[in-house]
């Protein structure tokens, strides 16, 4: 029969390194232990609802200006009154808004 032999944890060889300065730490190097607990990001703020919103009017602004200057339509036309600058403009604004508020 085998005879079962337990592994006992040996202490850490840990030698006293000299350098050129007479130090016998290295403060740089020291262990760390096995586990470290993740830090928590902090809570984002604003409203998520109000910043996707002004994120696809953007999209939508950009869209619709490229369907109308592709189509043959004078540049002009992107500011004109309710045009796809204004549009963009929109988002952009409750995409602010959003951040702040919620």
């Amino acid at each position: 029969m085998r005879e079962s032999v337990t592994m006992q944890q040996q202490p850490s060889n840990k030698k006293t390194i000299q350098d050129e300065w007479g130090t016998s730490s290295r403060q740089g190097y020291e262990d760390r232990p096995v586990y470290q607990p993740r830090k928590k990001a902090p809570p984002r703020k604003g409203s998520g609802t109000l910043k996707s919103f002004g994120g696809l009017l953007i999209v939508g602004g950009i869209c619709w200006g490229t369907y109308l200057v592709t189509g043959g339509a004078d540049p002009a036309v992107l500011w004109k009154t309710g045009g796809p600058v204004q549009l963009c403009g929109l988002g952009v604004v409750v995409s602010i808004l959003g951040k702040y508020v919620g």
